[in-house]
């Protein structure tokens, strides 16, 4: 019996990762510290959706969409 891939074409916003790893692979342009201090402290930052160890996961889909609409600081000041 054939096992389905870890993470199929198109799927891809499902899958569950760790802030590292949404910084290494999905968000390169926000840095871990940027990402971490979002988590703490920006009310609409996606929730966890499980645990590996002590890391928490959230959802790839969820944590591109918070960061295509967090607030921007002013340029030009």
């Amino acid at each position: 019996m054939a096992t389905p891939p870890t993470s199929p074409a198109g799927n891809e916003d499902d899958q569950a990762v760790g802030l590292r790893q949404a910084h290494e692979h999905h968000l390169p342009e926000i840095t871990l510290a940027a990402l971490r201090y979002a988590r703490a402290n920006d009310p609409t930052f996606p929730g966890s959706v499980d645990k590996r160890g002590a890391e928490l996961l959230y959802r790839s889909g969820d944590l591109m969409r918070w960061a295509r609409n967090r607030p921007r600081a002013a340029i030009g000041r």
